[in-house]
C-alpha cells in the first residue's frame, strides 16, 4: 500500500493489523521551529493594505500572521514560510470593513469577537452575520465584503488558501467610489475625458498614505 501525498516523515509503513500508517518525523531543530511562532502582540500590522481604505466605511488594521498574502497587499507577515495559507487577523471599528473583491483561491472568515456581517455577489446583494467563533468559506471568484456590526471594535481572522493568492480582483461596483476616494485623499482633480490615469497598486497605496499624511500635518 502507498501512502498518498509526497510526504515528508521518515520510515513511514502501514500497520495492516491497526489500520494505519506510522512514521518518524523529519529532523527541524528549535530554531527553526521558533521562527514559526507567532505572538499576536508582536505581528506586523497596516491600517493601509489595500486600496479599498480610500473609501469611507473600509478603514481596518491587518496584522499579518502567516504566508506572504496576496499580489497587493501593502503587509509583511510574521512567519512567511508558510506555504499553503496565509493568515491575518482584521481589526475594525463599528461600521467598517472590506470592500467587495475576490480572490483566486478560498478565503474563510471567523468572528472572534463582536458581530460581522460577510456580502458576497457583484453588488453584495446576499449576506450572513457572524457571531462569536462562526465562520464562511468564501469560494474562488465570489466577490466577497465584511463590515463590523458592533458597537466597539472587534476582530475577525482571515484565513486565505493557497500557495499564491495572486491579485485581488475588485467589484466592478466599487470602481468608481475606489477612483473618487483616491482623489479625495489625494487632493486631485478628477482626469479630464479621455484621459486615463493609470497607477499600480503599491503606487495607489501610497496615494492614499501620503494624504493621509498630508491632512494630519
Amino acid at each position: 500500500m502507498n501512502i498518498k501525498g509526497d510526504r515528508k516523515e521518515l520510515a513511514v509503513t502501514y500497520n495492516t493489523a491497526i489500520g494505519a500508517w506510522f512514521g518518524r518525523s523529519r529532523m527541524i531543530s528549535r530554531d527553526e521551529m521558533l521562527n514559526c511562532v507567532f505572538r499576536f502582540g508582536e505581528l506586523p500590522s497596516n491600517d493601509l493594505a489595500f486600496i479599498d481604505a480610500a473609501i469611507p466605511g473600509h478603514s481596518r488594521t491587518l496584522l499579518g500572521a502567516l504566508g506572504r498574502g496576496t499580489a497587493e497587499q501593502d503587509l509583511r507577515h510574521k512567519v512567511e514560510r508558510a506555504e499553503n495559507y496565509h493568515i491575518d487577523f482584521i481589526r475594525a471599528e463599528p461600521g467598517n470593513g472590506a470592500a467587495l473583491h475576490s480572490h483566486d483561491t478560498e478565503e474563510t472568515f471567523i468572528c472572534l469577537t463582536g458581530r460581522w456581517r460577510v456580502s458576497w455577489g457583484t453588488d453584495g446583494g446576499d449576506s450572513v452575520e457572524l457571531d462569536y467563533l462562526d465562520g464562511i468559506c468564501c469560494p474562488p471568484g465570489v466577490m466577497r465584503s465584511f463590515v463590523n456590526l458592533s458597537d466597539q471594535p472587534a476582530l475577525l481572522l482571515s484565513i486565505l488558501g493557497g500557495r499564491d493568492p495572486g491579485n485581488v480582483v475588485w467589484s466592478e461596483a466599487i470602481q468608481l467610489r475606489i477612483a473618487a476616494g483616491q482623489r479625495r485623499i489625494a487632493g486631485t482633480a478628477a482626469p479630464r475625458q479621455g484621459e486615463r490615469a493609470e497607477l499600480s497598486p503599491s503606487a495607489a497605496i501610497a496615494t492614499i498614505r501620503a494624504g493621509r499624511e498630508g491632512g494630519e500635518a
